[in-house]
């Protein structure tokens, strides 16, 4: 019985000792010197990333991706006749141009390609960038040079560069004049309408060319750009495919910043949507946007936008508004070398400047190229008074409205 009694004033004793000791410190108290912080309670909800702001406002959710960059599949002759999600509804209808000559390391052989192999052009060049982007009465309105506010890489291709095994592109970036302007607050067209050659411009003032090299391939996977995902064509136009890597989504979470506009006058987004996660073809519609809240012009509106992915066709398969301009991109570059100097390399040739009348270089006016928007060659067409078939001119790329015996 003594034991026994002994045994249960022991286990009092502890148990007051246990009560009367001081709490352990919580992971937001100090520890004392020396003692490490107490694991996080399996048992309670982790915090979250993303708290509610101050205002009550549920925070944006961050950035994630589940695209495969190793298995991306090619756009390989996805061009179509009329919207499709995936494809690039384009006015050209022929593609018989250059160019990248070879097959890069990165093609998987099954229809899909590796992002994450592919070579790059080298070099680090800067150039005397300028560009802006002003808004008056219902126009935006963009002036510049269409050389970047970041370096590029050594054009001409050297043929030191592995890259050249693959894509010899002899062409020198030139500077350019470049000023159009699209509606400040754009509209839905009654139907989508097709795009050519090019579709837009970036932030970083450079062009952005529709996803097909002059072969009717995807450009962005078979031709070899630079670390910032751009190169010249033929005149010197320094531009992209895809969004440049080199073009910062400032958005750290939710949804992506703008970065650059389409012709159409609407806005082209980086990568994320809403939720922060990468957007891919299944979330956007056949002209490669969608609609719903963002930020336009200071302010928090429900409108269109386009998005950029990591799949075909990149930016804008077709524009959900009636496009302002068709090129800006001259059929003669703007400053440089003698003309001809650098031959045709891979790129969808321009169509000359948008303006009444013959374009430059004898290319087809803007309103022979309209007038055959949708319609495929031979077909009817009429520009004013004058009726004639949509046919590809000399020297160009684009179906235009061509009068019986003689060009547009």
């Amino acid at each position: 019985m003594n034991r026994n009694k002994l045994l249960v004033v022991f286990v009092i004793v502890c148990i007051l000792i246990t009560a009367c000791a001081p709490p352990a410190p919580t992971s937001g108290g100090l520890a004392a010197p020396g003692d490490s912080q107490p694991q996080t309670d399996s048992s309670e909800p982790a915090a979250t990333e993303n708290p509610a702001h101050e205002d009550g406002t549920e925070a944006d959710h961050p950035h994630h991706s589940d695209v495969d960059l190793t298995n991306l599949e090619l756009g390989d002759g996805k061009n179509s006749t009329s919207p499709q999600v995936g494809y690039l509804y384009t006015c050209q209808t022929q593609f018989n141009g250059g160019g990248a000559t070879g097959t890069g390391s990165w093609m998987n052989g099954d229809g899909t390609w590796d992002a994450t192999k592919k070579a790059v052009v080298d070099g680090s060049v800067t150039w005397p960038h300028s560009f802006t982007i002003s808004v008056q009465g219902d126009q935006r309105i963009f002036t510049g040079n269409d050389l970047p506010d970041h370096p590029t890489g050594n054009f001409p291709v050297s043929p030191s560069d592995d890259a050249y095994a693959v894509d010899r592109n002899p062409n020198s970036i030139r500077e350019q004049s470049v000023s159009f302007s699209v509606p400040a607050n754009p509209t839905v067209a009654a139907q989508p309408n097709c795009v050519g050659g090019e579709v837009g411009v970036m932030l970083s003032g450079v062009v952005i060319f529709n996803a097909f090299d002059a072969e009717g391939r995807d450009a962005v996977a078979h031709e070899v750009q630079d670390s910032c995902d751009g190169h010249p064509q033929q005149s010197g136009f320094y531009h992209y495919h895809s969004l440049s890597d080199c073009i910062e989504d400032t958005s750290t979470s939710g949804h992506s910043s703008l970065v650059g506009y389409a012709f159409d006058g609407y806005g082209i987004y980086g990568y994320y949507g809403e939720d922060g996660g990468e957007v891919t073809n299944e979330d956007l519609d056949e002209c490669h946007g969608h609609t719903h809240v963002i930020e336009w012009d200071g302010q928090m509106v429900e409108m269109y936008h386009y998005h950029a992915t990591h799949e075909f066709p990149y930016t804008v398969g077709c524009f959900h508004g009636t496009p302002s301009v068709r090129t800006v991109s001259a059929g003669e570059g703007q400053g440089g070398g003698p003309q001809g100097q650098n031959q045709p390399s891979e790129e969808n040739q321009p169509t000359g400047p948008v303006g009444g009348g013959q374009g430059q270089g004898g290319q087809p006016a803007q309103e022979a190229i309209t007038a055959c928007m949708g319609l495929s060659q031979g077909a009817s067409c009429s520009v004013g008074p004058m009726t004639g078939t949509c046919q590809i001119p000399p020297n160009s790329t684009q179906l235009a409205c061509v009068p019986a015996g003689g060009r547009p």
